[in-house]
């Protein structure tokens, strides 16, 4: 029974240590998760701005500062400094859920910028097509009066006949 006691009063705290440990790595991994899932939501809306033919270079910026902080928590945490890590992946946090309330807006805006180049050029085709138009009549009706000038300018000259 004596044996016994012993080894419980070392398997218990030893058991309770790794369950600690286990409980205080699933939050930051989950967190590390939380963050990755962000970024590659942001990543994918604001690809989707750019695929509708627009562009939003201070949005990208923003990612792109909040990845760059993720990356250095990484590196905080790979050399032991949990507690920075953890703030520096909260502040890239925070300026992804900031960022992706206003991806959709820049997106909206791509497309009716897409749209107005569209209707643009619809309208420059219509307006070239009907000048050429013009031109190409006024032409036709220039070469017409000509010829009629150099009709206008025509002797006629009677031919002799032998007999």
């Amino acid at each position: 029974m004596l044996q016994v006691n012993r080894l419980a009063r070392k398997i218990i705290p030893l058991t309770a240590i790794l369950i600690i440990v286990l409980i205080c790595t699933t939050p930051a991994h989950s967190q590390a998760t939380d963050e990755t899932a962000l970024s590659y939501q942001a990543f994918n809306q604001l690809a989707a701005v750019y695929r509708s033919g627009g562009s939003a270079p201070s949005l990208l910026s923003r990612l792109n500062s909040a990845l760059a902080l993720i990356a250095d928590a990484n590196v905080k945490r790979a050399q032991g400094d949990t507690p920075d890590s953890l703030a520096l992946k909260g502040q890239a946090r925070t300026i992804i859920q900031q960022l992706l309330p206003t991806i959709p807006a820049a997106e909206q805006q791509a497309a009716q910028a897409t749209r107005l180049r569209t209707q643009w050029m619809i309208v420059e085709g219509a307006v070239v097509v009907f000048l050429l138009t013009i031109a190409f009549y006024t032409c036709l009706r220039i070469w017409r009066w000509y010829e009629k000038e150099k009709l206008y300018e025509m002797r006629i000259v009677a031919g002799k006949t032998e007999a």
